[in-house]
C-alpha cells in the first residue's frame, strides 16, 4: 500500500511539471528561425518607394512547412503594387487570390485589407534546411510631403514574428543631387544598432540579435523640392520633426552615458578586486568556497527547486479551482475505502424486509453517504408518499396534469395550528409524524390557499412566484431532515494532526536558514559583511523551507487520506449494507419466485423507500408485471392511491418536478528610434523608442 501511495504522489508531482515541459517543448519545436532580414529601399522623386525584402529562414527538426506570410500595415493614400516574389532565386507565380487549402508550390498571393495587406508565399519544406524569400513591391505616396520637407518614416519590424532576428540590415537610397547637410537620417530601436551614411545619396543600417517583438524603424528627410509627388501634408514639418527626434536623441544619449558610466565603474571594481585577492589569499579562498556553494545551490534551485516550488504553490490553487484536485480527492478516497471504512457485520446480496423504521429521507442520505449524490428532490418526493400513507395527501391525475388533494381535517388533528384544548384527545398517529413531514404539509397547504387541492402545475408556479417562501421551506425541510439524519447516522473523522511534526519542520528550517545566513555573510568578504542582507536571506530561506516542507507534508497527507476522510461508524456501516441489500432487492425482485416475495400490501411502504432511492417508476412498472391482478383492483376512492402508483407513471414525474423546482431555486445575491547621438540629425546611433511610424512591416508568420 505504501508503494502505491508513493507512486501516486510521484504521478501527481509529474503532472505539476507537465505545463513547464509543454512550454519548453513548444519553444523548441517551432522549427523556423529568421536568420537574416535585409531591406533595400529606393525613394523616387514622385514620392513613391521601391522596397525589396530579403528574408533568410533556417528550418530545423522534422516539421513540415508550406506557407510563409508577411504582413504590411499602412495609413493614408498609400498603395502597394508591382509585386514580385522569388524563392531561393526562382521567381514565383502570382495567384489571383490566396489558396490556403491547396498551397500550390512556388506561387504567391496578395490579400488586401483595411490598412494592411498580407503576402502569402507557398513552398515546400520538410526537415532541416535554409530558404531565401525575396519580396519586392512599390509603395505609392510613401513620402509625406510638407511645404518645406519630404519625410519618409518606415517600420522594418512588427509586433509579431516567427522568431528573433539574427541580423537585420537596411539600405536607403534617395534621389541624386541632395546636399549632404539636407539629407538627415534617424533610426529607432535597440541602442546597439548603427545607421550611417554610405555616400551622398545612401545610408546603411545594421543591428544584431533583434528580439522577437522589438520594433525598429528608419526615417529620413529631404528638401521638398526634390519631390514632385507624395502624400501631401498641410504647412511645414521640419521643425516639428527635428524637435521630436531631438527629444528621442537626448534620451538615447543619456542612456548611453549611463551605460558607459556603469561599464567604467565595473572595470574599476574588477581592478580593485584583483588587487585585494592578491593581498588576501586566505580570505579570498574562504569567500570563493562560500560563493561556490551559494552559486551551486542557487543554480540548482533556479533550474529545479524554484520552478517546482512555483508550480506547486500556484499549481495547487489552480488545480483546486479547475476541479482537478477535487477529482483526485475523489479517486484517492475511493482507493482508500478499504483502509478507513469498517467492514459491516453482515452484507447480504438481498434483504427482503425493511432493515429498520428510519424515515425515507434519512435512507436517501445514508445510501449516498460515500458518493455525495444525495438529492433533496428525492427526499421531498418520498415525503409526499409518506404523507399519502398517512392519508393526508391523495393523488388524482387529470389530462396533462396531476393534482394533490389535501385532507385538511385530518391535517388539523395531526398538525394543530393552535394550542390543543385541555380535553382534546391526542391524535393516535401524531407521535409518528416527523417534523420534516409537518414542514412539507404546511408548505403544500399554504400553496393550496385553503382550497384543499392544488395541481402540480399551479404548485410549481407558486414556487416560482414565491421564491422567499420556497427558500424558507427548503432550508427548514433540509434542517429537519438533517436533525433526523444525525439521530440515526453517526460518523468518524480519521484525519489526525501532528503538532510534533510541525515543530520539527520549524527547527530544521531555522537551522538551514542560519547556515544559509552564514554562507551569505562569508560569500562577500571583499565588499564587507552585510548583516542586514544576510539576515534577510536567512529569513527568506527559513520561510521558504517552512512553506515547502508544509506543502510536501500536505501532499503526503493528501495521498494517505485523500483529504479529510469522514466514514460511518460500525453501526452505520452495518445499516448501510442492509439498506443497499434492500435496494438491490427492489431492483431485482422480479427474478424471485412468487413464494419468496412479500404480500402485496407491504409494497405500500416499500414504495416510499423505492422513491427515496430513485427507483420509484422502475419498481412500479415491475409490480404491475409481478402482481398483474392488483393493477385492476383499484377503486375511485382515496384508498386506491397504491394502484394509481402502478397505473400512472406520470405521478412520479410530477412528484420529481416539485422536488426539482424547489432544489433549483437560487439563493439571493447581495449587491454591495531616434536620432543617433549626433544631435544634428546626420546619423550616429539608435534611440530606444521604435514604432513611431504608422506604416511598414507588421510582422511575419510561417506554417
Amino acid at each position: 500500500m505504501k508503494r502505491s501511495l508513493r507512486m501516486i504522489l510521484c504521478l501527481f508531482l509529474v503532472m505539476l511539471f507537465i505545463p513547464l515541459l509543454s512550454l519548453t517543448a513548444s519553444a523548441e519545436d517551432s522549427g523556423a528561425v529568421l536568420n537574416f532580414l535585409d531591406f533595400s529601399i529606393v525613394l523616387m522623386e514622385d514620392g513613391s518607394a521601391y522596397i525589396t525584402e530579403t528574408r533568410e529562414v533556417v528550418f530545423s527538426g522534422d516539421n513540415s512547412f508550406t506557407r510563409y506570410r508577411v504582413n504590411n500595415v499602412f495609413t493614408g493614400p498609400r498603395v502597394f503594387s508591382d509585386w514580385e516574389v522569388s524563392i531561393d532565386g526562382t521567381p514565383a507565380s502570382q495567384l489571383d487570390e490566396p489558396d490556403d487549402d491547396n498551397r500550390p508550390e512556388n506561387t504567391f498571393a496578395v490579400e488586401d485589407g483595411d490598412g494592411q495587406n498580407t503576402v502569402s508565399v507557398y513552398f515546400r519544406q520538410q526537415g532541416s534546411g535554409t530558404r531565401v524569400f525575396q519580396i519586392s513591391y512599390l509603395v505609392e505616396n510613401a513620402v509625406k510631403l510638407y511645404s518645406d520637407v519630404g519625410d519618409f518614416f518606415w517600420n522594418l519590424t512588427g509586433d509579431n514574428g516567427i522568431s528573433d532576428i539574427g541580423t537585420l540590415t537596411a539600405t536607403l537610397i534617395v534621389p541624386e543631387g541632395v546636399p549632404d547637410e539636407d539629407f538627415l537620417i534617424w533610426a529607432h530601436g535597440p541602442l546597439n544598432g548603427t545607421f550611417n551614411k554610405q555616400s551622398e545619396y545612401s545610408a546603411f543600417l545594421q543591428i544584431e540579435n533583434v528580439s522577437l517583438g522589438t520594433i525598429i524603424d528608419i526615417r529620413c528627410t529631404l528638401p521638398a523640392d526634390f519631390f514632385y509627388g507624395g502624400w501631401e501634408q498641410q504647412g511645414e514639418g521640419l521643425d516639428q520633426i527635428l524637435a521630436y527626434e531631438k527629444e528621442l536623441a537626448d534620451s538615447a544619449n543619456a542612456k548611453r552615458e549611463e551605460a558607459e558610466r556603469r561599464k567604467a565603474e565595473q572595470e574599476a571594481y574588477l581592478a580593485e578586486r584583483r588587487a585585494w585577492e592578491e593581498a588576501h589569499p586566505v580570505l579570498n579562498s574562504i569567500e570563493q568556497f562560500c560563493s561556490g556553494i551559494m552559486g551551486s545551490v542557487w543554480e540548482f534551485l533556479t533550474e529545479y527547486g524554484l520552478i517546482a516550488l512555483v508550480i506547486i504553490i500556484f499549481g495547487i490553487p489552480v488545480l483546486a479551482v479547475t476541479g482537478i484536485l477535487d477529482l483526485i480527492a475523489h479517486i484517492l478516497k475511493w482507493i482508500n475505502k478499504k483502509r478507513f471504512r469498517k467492514h459491516p457485520a453482515k452484507s447480504p446480496q438481498y434483504y427482503r424486509d425493511l432493515p429498520d423504521d428510519r424515515p425515507a429521507p434519512v435512507v436517501e442520505r445514508l445510501v449516498h453517504f460515500y458518493d455525495g449524490k444525495s438529492d433533496i428532490s428525492r427526499q421531498i418526493s418520498a415525503t409526499l408518499l409518506e404523507l399519502n400513507l398517512k392519508k393526508l395527501i391523495h393523488f388524482r391525475t387529470t389530462a396533462g396534469d396531476a393534482e394533490l388533494l389535501l385532507d385538511e381535517r385530518l391535517g388539523e388533528e395531526l398538525f394543530p395550528s393552535a394550542a390543543p384544548q385541555e380535553d382534546a384527545e391526542p391524535a393516535q398517529d401524531q407521535e409518528n409524524i416527523k417534523s420534516y413531514q409537518e414542514i412539507l404539509w404546511a408548505f403544500v397547504k399554504e400553496a393550496s390557499d385553503g382550497s384543499g387541492k392544488i395541481s402540480i402545475k399551479d404548485f410549481k408556479q407558486y414556487i416560482k412566484d414565491n421564491r422567499d417562501a420556497a427558500l424558507d421551506f427548503r432550508n427548514s425541510f433540509a434542517g429537519a431532515v438533517e436533525r433526523e439524519y444525525t439521530k440515526w447516522v453517526k460518523t468518524e473523522n480519521t484525519e489526525k494532526a501532528s503538532t510534533g511534526a510541525f515543530k520539527r519542520r520549524l527547527i530544521f528550517s531555522a537551522a538551514v536558514g542560519f547556515i544559509a545566513m552564514l554562507f551569505c555573510m562569508f560569500s562577500s568578504l571583499y565588499d564587507g559583511i552585510d548583516f542586514r542582507s544576510s539576515f534577510v536571506f536567512g529569513l527568506i530561506t527559513f520561510a521558504g523551507l517552512v512553506i515547502l516542507l508544509s506543502i510536501i507534508r500536505f501532499l503526503i497527507n493528501f495521498v494517505k487520506s485523500g483529504g479529510s476522510c469522514i466514514v460511518l461508524d460500525q453501526q452505520g456501516e452495518d445499516d448501510l449494507a442492509l439498506w443497499q441489500a434492500f435496494g438491490r432487492f427492489l431492483d431485482d425482485f422480479t427474478t424471485f419466485e412468487d413464494k419468496e416475495l412479500p404480500e402485496f400490501s407491504v409494497w405500500r411502504e416499500y414504495m416510499v423507500y423505492a422513491v427515496a432511492m430513485g427507483n420509484g417508476q422502475k419498481v412500479a412498472k415491475a409490480l404491475a408485471v409481478k402482481y398483474p391482478e392488483a393493477v385492476y383492483a383499484g377503486t375511485d376512492t382515496y384508498d386506491d392511491d397504491m394502484y394509481r402508483w402502478m397505473q400512472d407513471m406520470a405521478l412520479y414525474d410530477a412528484m420529481d418536478s416539485i422536488g426539482h423546482e424547489v432544489a433549483d431555486i437560487k439563493e439571493p445575491t447581495s449587491d454591495s528610434s531616434t536620432d543617433w547621438s549626433d544631435s544634428s540629425g546626420g546619423g550616429g546611433g539608435f534611440s530606444d523608442s521604435g514604432g513611431g511610424s504608422d506604416s511598414g512591416s507588421g510582422g511575419d508568420s510561417i506554417d
